[in-house]
This record gives structure tokens, sequence and C-alpha cells, in this order.
């Protein structure tokens, strides 16, 4: 089972602490890939967490979809390919 998941639309002002902060509560994150713009050192609207166990990516997705962080709705879902 796929312990990736996928975060899209992403505010400008979010940084790692923020996910591990939020999408921690759902589980253990083992790796972050937050893809940066190198001269503005803003995120690039998108995030993939790995989580320990495909149970807690699940129940990150089922709660966190269509949620919202820093007042923009989130799109979160499962992804079966690996972060590098």
């Amino acid at each position: 089972d796929t312990k990736v998941v996928l975060i899209n639309n992403l505010t400008r002002n979010v940084v790692e602490a923020h996910l591990q902060a939020i999408f921690g509560f759902y589980g253990e994150i083992v790796k972050i890939d937050l893809p940066i713009y190198v001269k503005s050192g803003q995120n690039r609207g998108k995030a993939s967490l790995e989580y320990a166990d495909s149970t807690s990516a699940r129940t990150a997705v089922s709660h966190m979809n269509g949620g919202q962080l820093d007042g923009a709705p989130l799109k979160v879902e499962l992804s079966d390919a690996p972060i590098r």
C-alpha cells in the first residue's frame, strides 16, 4: 500500500514545519519534499509526504483533502510515486 501523499494548492507562506505539524498529527512522517523557488525561497505550491505506514497516509488524505491551510483549500491525494 502506498505511503506517499501529494499536497497541492499550498500558499507561499507554508514551510516544512507547517506540514510536519499538521500532517504529523496523522502519523509518523519519514520524508518531506517541498520544492522551492531558488530566487524567492518560497514553495512551488505543492509538496509530497511519505508516512511510515499506509494507514497514516490514507487517514491524512481522508481528513485533509478539501481542508484549509493558511486560508487555501488543499487537494490531497495518495501517490504511488516514491519521493526522491
